[in-house]
């Protein structure tokens, strides 16, 4: 028996130590590590280095050195690396969940003309036309991220001030990337918008928010306040969400993209199910029933109490 459980044992060892070693060794092992490292430098060194592989495969795409298939899957690793970076850095600044965007943000820019006329005179800092939206599902609740790029073509940093593009009915909407709470500014029925001073170059802004859900269902509604050339919806990987919504189109899976630019001033809305439910409906079921049998209980009991009523004394009596 004794010799049975050794050799029970020594095959567990094995299993255990052929399923952990691939966490440690071999090929993806450095950006596998992203989980345990803390140091905030080389956390940024390896995001800048995913976005930088990541303009060089989409120009080989471009030129037609690689296929659409094989742009596909390198595309969709290092976003998930590149995600896999950036939760780790924002959990070691903040403690908050990182945002998700797709390197391919950082490309392409569009005029905006949310400035001054002074800052407007000096330089013109560009908003980016492509936005990007992060979903992945809670109990009850869909938590979101919005991203987009600022970009300051000029040599000197410039002011820069912007309507912040978020759906109805948000709660707990946090700045993260490339925002401060001091670069937020809360308008009129709660409107935000941000103020900042922007260095030269391109620069990744994204806001997190919350919105509740029903019956396994979320509504996202956008106010536009900027034109919006290109607009992803990324679902998280493994997620059981499905978004429905009229100028959406699924390219590619867990990926919708817009199928026409949104104007400044218009509305954009969809729909997300398969949220996780919590125990609303089972309250609302057991409400409803409870309900139901109080109002049977009293309707019999009234019914009830008009007969009795209605009886003569000499019915009642037998006589």
């Amino acid at each position: 028996m004794t010799a049975i459980l050794l050799v029970a044992g020594g095959f567990a060892l094995v299993a255990v130590c052929a399923t952990l070693a691939p966490f440690y060794f071999g090929r993806g092992g450095r950006l596998a590590a992203a989980a345990t490292i803390d140091d905030p430098d080389r956390l940024a060194a390896m995001k800048a280095a995913i976005v930088s592989r990541y303009v060089q495969e989409e120009a080989s795409y471009k030129r037609g050195e690689i296929s659409t298939r094989q742009w596909e899957r390198r595309s969709s690793y290092l976003r998930h690396r590149w995600l896999d970076v950036a939760r780790r850095l924002d959990f070691i600044a903040s403690n908050r969940m990182a945002p998700v965007i797709l390197a391919m943000l950082m490309a392409g820019s569009t005029w905006f003309g949310g400035l001054t006329d002074s800052a407007q005179a000096a330089v013109a800092v560009e908003i980016g036309p492509r936005h990007a939206i992060m979903l992945r599902g809670g109990v009850d609740q869909l938590w979101g991220h919005y991203v987009f790029t600022v970009n300051n073509p000029g040599d000197k940093a410039s002011e820069f001030a912007s309507p912040v593009m978020l759906p109805a009915g948000a709660i707990d909407v946090r700045p993260q990337e490339g925002i401060s709470q001091d670069e937020v500014v809360v308008g009129e029925g709660g409107a935000l918008s941000i103020k900042k001073i922007v260095e030269p170059g391109v620069h990744l802004l994204s806001f997190g928010f919350i919105l509740p859900s029903k019956a396994g269902q979320a509504e996202v509604d956008f106010a536009v306040p900027y034109p919006v050339a290109e607009l992803q919806v990324l679902v998280q990987k493994n997620a059981a969400l499905t978004v429905s919504g009229n100028g959406l189109v699924s390219r590619q899976e867990r990926v919708w993209n817009l199928s026409s630019p949104l104007e400044a001033g218009s509305r954009f809305a969809f729909s997300v199910a398969g949220i996780v439910e919590g125990r609303q409906r089972l309250w609302i079921l057991g409400s409803t029933v409870a309900a139901i049998l109080c109002g049977l209980a009293a309707a019999f009991a009234i019914r009830t109490s008009r007969r009795e009523g209605g009886a003569s004394d000499e019915e009642v009596l037998g006589v």
